[in-house]
């Protein structure tokens, strides 16, 4: 009896494959011209090399009689199959610090280099394409690569541009949030749109006139010429040699490489310098953290208002997989940062607003998913958060707690006090007192949801913090 393959929501883009879910297998059905060029695909030494060193996803041809899934003409299944190693948790460009993109992007490129150099091209560029294990990027998208036709073209030049190269240069050269950007334009920046978002010097910055303003003067004649009733024109393709089409890669990968954005100090970027504790008090935090996310092996946690990692590297320990968010861009940067330079990180940081979480979205709301619908934690870090969010992004307690309930998680969860000095100072300038939020409060809401393992006074009473598990 054939096994029934479950479709991802947000694979369909690309005709020739789709990928399904099966017991824990991620399974992709393809055609038949997909089929042959994997299996010469396979056996070229740059592609071997890539799943060898980490940087291509482990990826296998199986039997496809052992599967039954519909392809997009509705037939029963797909001429072949292939097993691809399971990424522990999916993200999106729109969560990645700028190190994170920029890292992504020169990952597409260098396999996109040494595959021209084999004869091969990839028909995508998109960052989608692209996953993480910890904080080491990997590519996903086997399908990706075809055989290179004499004298074509880069053909995601634009693609790459869009999605990779301008959110980067909108980071590095204006200090424009490039995670909002991505987050509003799932496909990217077309040239003319980022034409608009530089003015005057900023112009002449190293790339934009070439991968901006020239490609968005050739667009905006294109489509003056074609609007309106004007019939449609057939566009002659551009045929470029082998060297044009290496050297435009290579100048990119130089590009990339020297789009920089120094990390500022914010009131994050140095928990461990600018934490409020006296260091006894630190480290009995400390010791509750890790007595308890050490009392057994976790496949995920989750730590959530992560800062600069300092909890995620504790819990990491006693983890497969640890997800470290924070909407503190650059506390999140300093921490891919150190990650990335491990050599088995098993955190992954990611840059979220944490009053405004990944909603789903795509088409039909299902193509990129919600944050919390892509994985389940086993144990979720609040540690010096509930205050922030009270009081700075004005979420009652109650509905905090209603939230990570529905996680169905145990959880570290931190409560800091109205006579802690970091909440004297949010409420400083603040007309509203918040009467809601007080211990007493705090710990019946909790109470109402979780059952308490243990909680433990710090900085002589003015926090507490607790060991939850769901009811």
């Amino acid at each position: 009896m054939k096994a029934e393959l479950v479709a991802e929501s947000g694979s369909f883009r690309d005709p020739s494959g789709r990928v399904y879910e099966l017991g824990g297998r991620i399974i992709r059905g393809i055609d038949g011209a997909t089929a042959e060029d994997f299996e010469k695909l396979s056996r070229e030494k740059f592609f071997i090399r890539g799943m060898e060193k980490g940087g291509i996803i482990p990826s296998t041809q199986i039997v496809s009689e052992e599967f039954s899934g519909e392809d997009f003409s509705g037939n029963v299944s797909w001429a072949g199959f292939l097993e691809h190693e399971k990424i522990p948790f999916i993200s999106y460009p729109y969560e990645w610090s700028f190190s994170m993109l920029r890292d992504a992007a020169l990952l597409q490129l260098g396999i996109l280099e040494d595959a021209f150099n084999a004869g091969w091209m990839m028909k995508d560029a998109t960052p989608y394409n692209i996953q993480w294990r910890g904080a080491k990027p990997v590519f996903i998208d086997t399908p990706s690569f075809l055989p290179r036709m004499k004298g074509e073209q880069w053909v995601s030049y634009r693609q790459f541009c869009m999605l990779f190269l301008t959110p980067l240069m909108l980071k590095g050269y204006l200090d424009i949030n490039h995670t909002d950007i991505l987050r509003a334009n799932l496909d990217g920046l077309t040239p003319p749109e980022a034409a608009c978002y530089f003015r005057g010097l900023s112009r002449f910055r190293r790339g934009v006139l070439s991968h901006i303003f020239f490609p968005a003067t050739v667009e905006r004649s294109i489509a003056k010429r074609e609007r309106d009733a004007v019939p449609v024109q057939k566009r002659k393709g551009v045929i470029q040699s082998d060297a044009m089409v290496l050297g435009l890669i290579q100048q990119m990968k130089r590009l990339v490489t020297s789009i920089n954005r120094p990390i500022g100090h914010t009131d994050w970027s140095k928990y461990e310098l600018t934490h409020s504790y006296e260091d006894m008090d630190f480290k009995e935090k400390e010791a509750f953290v890790n007595v308890h996310s050490g009392s057994r092996h976790r496949s995920m946690v989750w730590d959530i208002g992560c800062n600069t990692g300092h909890f995620s590297k504790i819990v990491a320990k006693f983890s497969e997989t640890v997800i470290a968010i924070d909407g503190d861009h650059d506390a999140v940067e300093q921490l891919y940062l150190r990650e990335s330079a491990q050599e088995n990180s098993n955190i992954l940081p990611l840059n979220l607003n944490l009053a405004n979480l990944s909603p789903a979205q795509g088409w039909a709301g299902s193509e990129r998913k919600a944050f919390d619908k892509r994985g389940r934690p086993e144990l979720v870090l609040c540690l010096a958060l509930i205050h922030h969010m009270r009081i700075s992004a004005n979420i009652p307690c109650a509905l905090f707690l209603d939230w990570l309930s529905s996680l169905k998680s145990e959880a570290i969860i931190e409560f800091v006090d109205r006579s802690d000095e970091m909440v004297i100072k949010l409420l400083a300038n603040k007309k509203e007192q918040y009467d809601d939020y007080s211990l007493e409060i705090f710990e019946r809401q909790v109470r109402e949801r979780f059952e308490v393992i243990a909680s433990q006074d710090l900085k002589g009473g003015k926090r507490r913090i607790y060991m939850l598990r769901p009811k």
